[in-house]
């Protein structure tokens, strides 16, 4: 089962990376969140950015996700610590 995480994207770092503030976890996680993570996206569904990451700016992806309620599926943690997601939008509701 894969852990999910949901919280406000704070700050975008890299074209596939940003800093998100952890405000819900899935009660059925196998591990735990700090309430501060740093993601790298492996993939991302939103639709107002483009399909093909080489054509993604910074700012398109500032545009998109910061200060927005995100979802992030959990694929693995790296060894510097970075959580490596899916990453979507979330609903009204957050889930």
């Amino acid at each position: 089962m894969t852990d999910i995480i949901w919280g406000i994207v704070t700050k975008v770092i890299a074209n596939n990376k940003f800093e998100i503030n952890v405000t819900h976890r899935k009660d059925e996680n196998m591990n735990v969140y700090d309430d501060n993570e740093i993601v790298n996206f492996t993939e991302i569904d939103i639709m107002s950015l483009p399909t093909d990451p080489s054509l993604r700016t910074i700012e398109q992806i500032e545009d998109a996700i910061k200060d927005k309620f995100i979802k992030c599926e959990i694929v693995m943690r790296s060894d510097d610590k970075t959580l490596n997601c899916k990453v979507f939008h979330s609903g009204a509701g957050g889930y």
